[in-house]
């Protein structure tokens, strides 16, 4: 449970004294990055450790501290999205140094993370990227995007993703790819390197989120299981509460089950409620979603959550249903989260609150719909985002008269917005790297008539195919890029010359 702030507590970026840097001793060459776990030990990524047969580590955030050799005491190799991770021992301890805080969380999506790496040309001052984190890539590994900046890339192998509202490491990097500006980039997170070394478990703090009791069960499998298991599978659904009582709360047991054991993805959280108080929930919530509480935890609840996935079972078995329901579900229903309330009896009077909070749960994220179709529109109201406001329009119309008969209709949309709004970011990119090509086109123009060359054929004809390029229909940025190219370097070669016009 959270007790406190932690190890690490919540710094700002570049305060963090766990940053290390990773050298080749005999090369003095860079091979990437690490996370201090105490005076004598680092996590890093197995491919890094492996780089160098004479390692060295350096603290980033303490320079003043002597440098050490390093050895492998253990590690697994990277394979198909999984493993690449090294725990490291050194020959030199660091004493007084504020070590990280490993910690599992629920790997939330648009989670803010941060990273600094040491690439080419900056290795010795280092570069921070920033990212949000997005859906699992392979059994182990979790995507990152870029939020713009400096994207991670070669040099950021092992360097500890920290959020940025904790300060907590949620995970190492462990690759990247880049090609046409995807500033996409991995992690590996605490949990699945933990199951990859166990040595690490001294270092990690929080739990998987499932309770004892799901994974001990004897559980069975038919088809309303199944269903229940896509369901939990579905993070990206958005804010949605499920009810399920009586008789039907022992399939939605044994789907958590199946899940605990990696039959299907796992809620963030299942916990069983009986006999608990609604503080006690609260920091369970707030536990597994790596925030911090320094006073009462149904109050920072209310403050907000990640959009997590949760199981709240036996909720009418709580010390105070109606409470359970009123201060922690409608703040994480507000704040996005996925909830299955289960009840015992399913004539509980709660029931009817918890079917209230399902219709909160649909109109607010109707109205979180309609937002984003209005900010497509605000940018430029074509015709698929005029479709998309139309059919919300009609959505809402109904979801006032019945909002269960529209709940169904809601991730379609969703996904049909999501398509719309990264088709305008790709656009967005586009027009940016047109302009910045057209102001280089500009610039090698206004060098070449500063020379006296404004008149020159060879030149005129350069700047023509480029002009050429970057006006075609559909545009091509390499040939547009390469004609550009090709144009200022036929300026710098007449500037060289010195020829006169």
């Amino acid at each position: 449970m959270i007790t406190g702030e932690g190890r690490a507590g919540p710094f700002p970026h570049g305060t963090e004294e766990w940053r290390v840097r990773l050298r080749c001793r005999g090369r003095r060459g860079v091979v990437g990055a690490g996370v201090l776990l105490d005076s004598e030990h680092v996590l890093t990524c197995a491919h890094v450790a492996l780089a160098a047969e004479d390692l060295t580590v350096e603290l980033v955030g303490l320079p003043e501290m002597p440098v050490s050799a390093a050895h492998i005491v253990e590690h697994v190799e990277p394979q198909h999205e999984r493993g690449d991770v090294a725990l490291l021992r050194l020959v030199t301890p660091q004493p007084g140094v504020r070590p990280a805080t490993l910690r599992k969380v629920a790997m939330t999506w648009n989670r803010s993370v941060h990273a600094q790496g040491y690439p080419r040309g900056l290795e010795e001052v280092g570069a921070w990227a920033t990212m949000t984190l997005s859906g699992m890539a392979g059994a182990e590994w979790q995507q990152m995007n870029s939020r713009g900046g400096h994207r991670v890339q070669r040099g950021f192998s092992g360097a500890g993703v920290a959020d940025d509202a904790s300060g907590h490491v949620l995970g190492i990097v462990v690759s990247e790819y880049n090609v046409d500006g995807a500033g996409l980039s991995w992690m590996i997170p605490v949990a699945a390197a933990e199951a990859r070394l166990p040595a690490l478990s001294r270092w990690v703090l929080g739990d998987d989120g499932i309770d004892d009791g799901y994974k001990k069960r004897p559980a069975h499998y038919n088809g309303r299981v199944r269903e229940l298991m896509d369901w939990l599978a579905r993070r990206q659904d958005g804010g949605a509460v499920l009810i399920i009582a009586g008789e039907d709360l022992e399939h939605l047991q044994d789907a958590v089950s199946f899940s605990a054991v990696g039959e299907s993805p796992a809620p963030d959280l299942a916990i069983n409620v009986e006999g608990l108080t609604t503080e006690e929930v609260s920091r369970r919530v707030l536990d597994r979603a790596g925030l911090v509480s320094r006073g009462s935890s149904t109050e920072r609840v209310r403050e907000g959550t990640p959009p997590m996935t949760v199981v709240i079972d036996g909720v009418d078995a709580a010390r105070d249903p109606r409470s359970l329901l009123q201060d922690i579900g409608g703040p994480m229903v507000a704040s996005g989260a996925r909830l299955v309330l289960g009840f015992r009896d399913g004539d509980a009077a709660d029931v009817v609150a918890a079917r209230e909070l399902a219709r909160a749960a649909v109109l607010t994220r109707l109205d979180g719909l309609v937002e984003r179709v209005t900010a497509l529109m605000r940018e430029d109201p074509d015709t698929a985002a005029t479709k998309l406001r139309l059919g919300l329009s009609a959505v809402r119309r109904a979801a006032a008269a019945d909002w269960q008969l529209v709940e169904g209709k809601l991730p379609r949309f969703d996904r049909a917005i999501t398509r719309a709004e990264r088709e305008r970011a790709a656009l967005r990119r586009v027009r940016e790297e047109l302009s910045v090509l057209r102001g280089r086109l500009a610039s090698a123009q206004a060098r070449a008539a500063a020379a006296g060359f404004a008149e020159d054929l060879e030149l005129d004809r350069h700047r023509r195919r480029a002009h050429a390029a970057l006006e075609a229909e559909p545009l091509d940025l390499a040939v547009a890029l390469r004609a550009v190219q090709s144009c200022e370097e036929a300026v710098r070669r007449r500037l060289g010359r010195g020829d006169q016009a």
